[in-house]
């Protein structure tokens, strides 16, 4: 089996080095590949890419270029379309994988006929973690939905990917549309707290730009659901209450008392009584909340 790691990449090349060594130290018997999407990096980090992907001769890396700045989301979908391996691990350019990573992902992805696995990811200096429990889960929407997954600390088969088109190309960041667009293409996942990725650097803007984070995820729930028409009551419902919550939470993150917010309110109301605005009326507000936050927009 072949495995293709993809990495999106902007002017990261520092920890480039020890990425390829943590794909190239991987155990288990399988063939293996690595493709670096650039987004448009400085001249002189991609010169430093290309030398040394010139010189390594261990297994195959490609490097996909891109002539403008689109965001790792777009740009994770230009890899996606030249991997070649049956099954895609993600991963950021700043993390390293454990030893046993991509054998575990591989092992419970065949072991339990999942379509793809969500591991942990952890800081290099957290206290030791030994944990083993996983689940195995027939419902993925639902589990997703419900559980709030991120990061790119997975494992997937390379169809499914192209099957849900990847990373929502109309949002920035990739880690929040990708374990949900798997999950509505899926029958059935694995989620595991084997940790199997390490942070290898302290999180960049994106990762702590908090406002970011709640406009993709609601954002997210938009772009979702004028995708998919027959969605479930329930799905639908926990949509509703997961884009009530990033209204909610990007009140709180501005500073504003809950008891006198609206959308705290909205959101409580909501998850109570399953009542509240319609999802055209909570784009309205969402437009009126984000106008002036420091987010990146996609145009498309």
């Amino acid at each position: 089996m072949l495995v293709s790691y993809v990495v999106t990449f902007y002017n990261k090349f520092e920890f480039i080095p020890s990425l390829v060594s943590s794909i190239e130290a991987q155990k288990g018997n399988f063939e293996k590949e690595l493709v670096i999407a650039d987004d448009c990096s400085l001249p002189d980090e991609l010169a430093q890419l290309n030398e040394f992907v010139a010189t390594f001769n261990n297994f195959p890396i490609k490097v996909i270029p891109s002539s403008e700045n689109t965001g790792p989301a777009q740009c994770f979908n230009r890899g996606l379309e030249a991997v070649s391996g049956e099954v895609v691990v993600g991963i950021d350019a700043d993390d390293v994988f454990s030893p046993n990573a991509t054998s575990y992902y591989l092992e419970q992805m065949k072991t339990h006929s999942a379509d793809f696995i969500y591991g942990r990811r952890r800081q290099r200096n957290h206290k030791k973690n030994e944990k083993t429990d996983f689940e195995v889960i027939d419902d993925p929407l639902a589990y997703v939905i419900k559980n709030n997954i991120v990061h790119m600390c997975f494992a997937a088969k390379t169809s499914l990917l192209r099957q849900v088109g990847g990373a929502d190309p109309r949002l920035f960041i990739q880690d929040q549309s990708l374990p949900l667009r798997l999950a509505s293409g899926a029958k059935r996942m694995v989620r595991s707290e084997v940790v199997t990725v390490f942070v290898n650097s302290d999180e960049d803007g994106l990762s702590k730009n908090v406002a970011q984070q709640h406009y993709d995820r609601f954002w997210m729930v938009m772009n979702f659901l004028d995708d998919n028409k027959n969605l479930s009551h329930s799905v639908l419902s926990d949509l509703k209450d997961l884009a009530r919550s990033s209204l909610w939470k990007m009140d709180r993150d501005q500073g504003r008392f809950k008891l006198t917010s609206s959308h705290f309110w909205t959101y409580i109301i909501g998850r109570l009584f399953g009542v509240g605005p319609s999802f055209e009326q909570l784009k309205g507000a969402a437009d009126k909340l984000f106008a002036s936050a420091d987010v990146h927009r996609v145009e498309i």
